[in-house]
């Protein structure tokens, strides 16, 4: 490093640190003055033991093979005075070559990640600092945080609520999207409003639009040029500083039925195409849900049509870096091991989707549920297809639930390997719990894959024993005992410990994870092999 490169770093790095402690020393100092408030908190810290297992594929990484361990920890404060109308908050961010950012890339920094002060003025409540917010659905803007992904993309600048009658509101927000300790340097502003509509008790409406305007920094617009500079002439384009999103939105409900309605605009920006090249592109998509709901019986129906649909703070950014919005996958968020080892990511440049899910109860202690999803991208190639029921039994000693599930899969697309046939698994499952007696219970579940393709055929078991309201204990196998990509059939156990006391929640764990897709709140990203030891901390105060 050159030496004037240590003086700007030095610089730079002195300017974060006081602007950090100014921040934290006026929170601690502005506490004080206020009164009859209330302070509120909670802590979540987790540990990563890495034990390098070539054998799985957990290895040839700086976690694995050099740095062992790894620590992540959220410490937030929170005030609220209710009298007064105000609240602010705190969180101080550690990360120790953690693998949560990018699996398998350590990252090390620390600092306050987010800081927030509110305050109500009758009708109008302003919010600056950190903010997560959405409009509508998130369609168009979600700024939020997902800890197990590394998704913490909150606004730091200004919020206004305002409600302008009772029943009608609107909202505004500018500024940039937080990265890490950092900022993105692309600007952020935007309007929401929703207003509720209803003439009887049986019919209501709620309607609203959004408008969202994301501006370029010089410098994104450099790199822009000089990459599409390089391009053949016939391919080359002017590419824009702002774009703009607009979306209309609704939902209608009468007495046990509900729909709801979303369509969004983009306007034309640089995107990236599935080959990474820049193209010059507007965007639209549509979502609706009907939902129907009486005593013992739900149905719910969804379709979604993306195009072109990429929301982000700049065109350079992929993956799960500076997202704006939000799309989760339209499919079935599934819990159990082998149900969930295939789960579709959401396709922000060509997707036509559609779920459909019944939950049905004939009679006390017994219900049924039957989901059918089915993804396409918009030249009708098949992405993912699920076919999944289940039957839960519940008595007063235990609780039986047993089902299967078929899926087709397009690894291809989904996880970007190239050449590979489509993944078609065939998974039952049953899960049974049994109350021993007021605070002991055990569970059980077992499961079978059976797949011609991708890691093979496998066997999952598991047992937990609990003992309420402080222990917990968990043993379970993940066997692929029908391999194709190893020459011998692996076993991926856990083995697992939890402590509760109070509010305070400690657990340890052994396990072993295989490579594949790893999903949160809909939101999903590919994550590889891991093997080691995990430990947290979780309490509130």
């Amino acid at each position: 490093m050159r030496k004037g490169d240590i003086l700007n770093f030095t610089t730079e790095t002195t300017t974060y640190m006081i602007r950090i402690n100014v921040v934290a020393l006026t929170f601690l100092l502005v506490l004080p003055t206020l009164s009859m408030g209330q302070i509120s908190g909670d802590l979540q810290l987790q540990n990563d033991y890495f034990q390098r297992d070539s054998a799985i594929g957990a290895f040839n990484t700086p976690q694995f093979d050099n740095l062992k361990s790894s620590v992540d920890g959220w410490l937030n404060t929170y005030y609220i005075n209710e009298e007064q109308g105000f609240e602010a908050g705190l969180r101080l961010d550690v990360f120790n070559n953690s693998n949560i950012l990018n699996p398998g890339t350590p990252y090390t920094a620390q600092g306050i990640g987010r800081w927030y002060i509110s305050k109500k003025f009758d009708d109008l409540r302003l919010t600056g600092g950190y903010i997560y917010t959405q409009f509508g659905t998130g369609l168009t803007y979600r700024s939020y945080e997902e800890r197990p992904l590394g998704i913490d993309n909150a606004l730091f600048g200004l919020e206004l609520n305002y409600d302008i009658t009772d029943n009608w509101f609107i909202k505004g927000i500018a500024g940039k999207t937080k990265r890490q300790f950092d900022l993105y340097n692309s600007v952020v502003k935007g309007l929401n409003s929703e207003m509720v509509v209803q003439p009887s008790s049986d019919l209501y409406f709620i309607p609203g639009i959004s408008i969202v305007n994301r501006t370029l920094d010089q410098g994104t617009m450099d790199v822009i040029t000089s990459i599409i500079n390089a391009y053949p002439v016939e391919e080359r384009f002017v590419p824009k500083y702002n774009v703009y999103l607009g979306s209309a939105y609704g939902t209608l409900a009468y007495k046990d039925v509900s729909l709801y309605t979303e369509y969004a605009l983009k306007s034309n920006e640089a995107i990236q195409d599935i080959n990474g090249n820049l193209i010059n592109s507007n965007g639209q998509a549509l979502y609706t849900s009907l939902s129907y709901s009486t005593k013992g019986l739900g149905i719910t129906g969804q379709v979604r049509l993306l195009d072109n649909w990429v929301v982000r703070t700049s065109p350079n950014e992929i993956l799960l870096n500076g997202i704006m919005n939000y799309l989760p996958s339209l499919t079935k968020q599934n819990s159990l091991r082998l149900t969930a080892r295939y789960q579709a990511v959401a396709q922000e440049l060509g997707e036509v989707g559609y779920q459909f899910n019944v939950t049905w109860s004939p009679a006390k202690g017994y219900t049924v549920t039957a989901n059918y999803s089915d993804i396409t991208d918009t030249e009708s190639n098949q992405l993912f297809r699920e076919i999944y029921a289940d039957i839960e039994i519940r008595k007063k000693k235990y609780k039986l639930l047993f089902g299967g599930q078929y899926v087709q899969y397009n690894q291809e697309i989904f996880e970007f390997k190239p050449d590979v046939p489509m993944v078609e698994p065939i998974t039952p499952f049953a899960e049974f719990t049994y109350k021993i007696n007021r605070k002991q219970s055990l569970r059980m579940e077992m499961q079978y894959q059976y797949n011609e393709h991708d890691f093979g055929s496998w066997v999952y078991g598991l047992l937990e024993f609990n003992i309420a309201p402080k222990w917990s204990f968990t043993v379970s196998d993940m066997w692929n005992y029908e391999p194709l990509k190893t020459d011998e059939a692996l076993h991926y156990p856990l083995i697992a410990g939890v402590f509760s006391h109070k509010a305070h929640r400690f657990s340890f764990s052994y396990v072993k994870q295989v490579e594949g897709i790893v999903c949160t709140g809909g939101v999903c990203r590919f994550e590889p092999a891991f093997s080691g030891f995990k430990t947290s901390l979780i309490t509130s105060f």
